[in-house]
């Protein structure tokens, strides 16, 4: 899949899987909250880690714009 996370979008997805890792430890008592943070940081961390969200694939969303570089036919005098 191409990568289609930009480096901001990353790194907010891994301060909140920091976070959602935290709420899951902090409510470890709560079964459903546990589980449930610690699969949405799960998810997070392995959009982060490889740039590449299924979601915004479907959705047809990127934020890596700025990292493209120029496109075919663009930046070229002829």
């Amino acid at each position: 899949m191409r990568n289609n996370v930009g480096r901001l979008d990353a790194a907010i997805r891994w301060t909140l899987a920091a976070v959602f890792f935290a709420v899951a430890i902090m409510f470890r008592d709560v079964t459903v909250v546990t589980f449930g943070s610690a699969l949405v940081a799960l998810v997070l961390a392995g959009t982060a880690a490889t740039r590449s969200c299924p979601l915004y694939a479907v959705l047809g969303l990127r934020t890596d714009h700025a990292e493209d570089g120029p496109q075919k036919g663009e930046g070229h005098a002829h």
